[in-house]
């Protein structure tokens, strides 16, 4: 009592101090800061162009830019200019000079800059570079999005439909090609390797499905039976009239009405996809589509392709399949999957989310279901 209490040592700074050290340490470390809209005040005269008196007319900042004007603390800070076109007067800031180019380095000019411009960036990457789970992060629902789909629920979801979900022939059509392939060069053929091949390149098909031992040793030659396979099928295919499944066209009317928005998932090329498409009068039907021009060399490529035409997460996406295989690239690639009985059983599908006899059985409530566990976001 009655002491009084120690002061720090003149000349050392308190802590209130630091925050000015600090700044001033930024400033001279740092003589230019900015990308040519921000610029500071008085920090580097060497820089600098002449008085603001001598300068010329195109040396004027232009209207709309924001820049960095002195406060009264002599921090800089951020003014946006006027836009209103000419007459505005800027004498009252001491500018310097616009910067040169590459003044900054080449941090700018990286080639990942394009890649990484925007937030939209990963859904401009090819279908092999997509994954489940960054398309699951990427395209959620905004405010507006969200808001709308509290008055249409159902329009929150997509449908994928592989094409012989829809129209029915496709693999009869792929079986016998094939056999004619492996026929003219006496190589063994196996109809039930050849539902495999659907939804495949024709090159992968043949050394990763066929495995066939020329193809193996000469990547020239697995392109030869993929140019002849491609030629038989497409003489089949130019002759053979699609007709849509039982239930297809009631289950697509139902969706449509409820703005689901639907994609159809073929390894045709686009012409021959919308022509036979629109010889079977389903066109109206689809909102987007997969064709072999999108680059998708697998069923789970082509799934993660169809979620980014549709702007729909995979985890908000079902898909049609009636293969074995095709179920197990739906859940690789994070959407729910229905398995259409028939061509194959009903226990080699056990992993598909419902199983059904026929699109006639499907109901909408059906497919609401199968996103009941999910969590909003």
């Amino acid at each position: 009592r009655g002491q009084i209490a120690p002061q720090p040592a003149a000349g050392w700074p308190g802590p209130h101090h630091w925050w000015r050290l600090s700044l001033c340490m930024l400033l001279l470390l740092s003589p230019g800061t900015g990308t040519g809209l921000l610029a500071t005040r008085g920090l580097d005269r060497s820089r600098q162009g002449p008085p603001p008196g001598a300068a010329s007319a195109s040396a004027q900042p232009v209207a709309g830019d924001s820049l960095a004007a002195p406060s009264r603390l002599g921090i800089p800070r951020v003014v946006f200019l006027p836009s209103g076109g000419g007459g505005d007067d800027l004498s009252e800031f001491d500018l310097p000079p616009a910067p040169r180019e590459g003044e900054y380095g080449s941090a700018l000019a990286s080639p990942l800059a394009g890649e990484y411009a925007d937030w939209g960036s990963l859904a401009r990457l090819p279908p092999a570079q997509l994954r489940g789970s960054d398309l699951n992060e990427l395209l959620q629902p905004d405010s507006v999005q969200r808001l709308r789909f509290v008055v249409s629920p159902m329009e929150a979801y997509g449908a994928l439909f592989r094409w012989d979900t829809v129209f029915a022939g496709l693999r009869g059509l792929h079986a016998a090609a094939w056999a004619e392939v492996a026929e003219a060069h006496g190589l063994p053929f196996d109809a039930e390797d050849s539902d495999r091949t659907v939804g495949r390149r024709p090159e992968i098909a043949v050394t990763q499905v066929f495995r066939w031992q020329p193809a193996l040793d000469d990547w020239g030659v697995a392109q030869a039976l993929s140019y002849e396979f491609c030629e038989a099928l497409g003489r089949r295919f130019s002759s053979y009239a699609f007709e849509p499944r039982p239930g297809a066209v009631r289950l697509l009317t139902l969706l449509n009405e409820y703005q689901v928005p639907c994609c159809l998932c073929s390894e045709l090329d686009e012409r021959s996809l919308s022509d036979k498409v629109e010889a079977a009068d389903m066109a109206r039907f689809f909102q987007a589509s997969i064709c072999a021009e999108d680059g998708a060399e697998t069923a789970e490529q082509a799934y993660l392709a169809s979620c980014v035409k549709l702007r729909r997460p995979p985890a908000r996406c079902v898909v049609f399949e009636d293969s074995p295989q095709g179920v197990s690239s739906a859940k690789e690639a994070l959407a729910k999957a229905v398995a259409l009985v028939g061509k194959h059983p009903a226990y080699e599908m056990m992993h598909a989310d419902l199983r059904i006899s026929s699109l006639e059985d499907l109901t909408l409530m059906a497919i609401r279901e199968l996103f009941s566990g999910e969590e909003p976001r």
